[in-house]
C-alpha cells in the first residue's frame, strides 16, 4: 500500500481545510472573505482535535458513531455548497454567511461551553 500524499499545508488532500486553504489561493475573496475561511480551517482544526482527543474515547454504540459522522459530512457539504456558491455568483456576503455557518456548526460541540 503506497502512503498517502499530504496537501502542502499537511492536511490531509480531502479535508474541508485543505479544500478552503486551496480556495483562499485560487480565488480574490478580500480581507472579509479571507478573514471567513480562516474561521472555517480553526474550526475544523479545534472540532479534529476535540474528535481525536475526546470524543472517540467516549464509549458509543455503532448507531450513535453513524449519526455522528453523518452530521460531519453534512457540515463538510456545506462548506463545498459555500465555495461552488460563491465560484459561480461571486457573492462575498453569502460566502461569508456560510462560513460562518460551517465554523459555528464545527465549534459547537468542539468549544466548551462560555468560550
Amino acid at each position: 500500500m503506497s502512503a498517502q500524499k499530504l496537501h502542502a499545508s499537511g492536511l490531509h488532500p480531502d479535508s474541508p481545510s485543505a479544500k478552503v486553504l486551496d480556495f483562499m489561493m485560487s480565488n480574490q475573496l478580500g480581507l472579509l472573505g479571507l478573514a471567513a475561511a480562516a474561521d472555517v480551517v480553526s474550526a475544523e482544526c479545534r472540532y479534529n482535535d476535540w474528535v481525536f482527543n475526546h470524543f472517540k474515547k467516549a464509549n458509543l454504540s455503532h448507531e450513535q458513531w453513524l449519526a455522528f459522522l453523518d452530521s460531519g459530512e453534512a457540515i463538510v457539504r456545506r462548506c463545498v455548497a459555500a465555495m461552488a456558491a460563491f465560484q459561480s455568483n461571486r457573492s462575498i456576503e453569502t460566502l461569508c454567511s456560510e462560513f460562518s455557518n460551517v465554523a459555528a456548526r464545527f465549534n459547537e460541540r468542539s468549544l466548551p461551553s462560555g468560550s
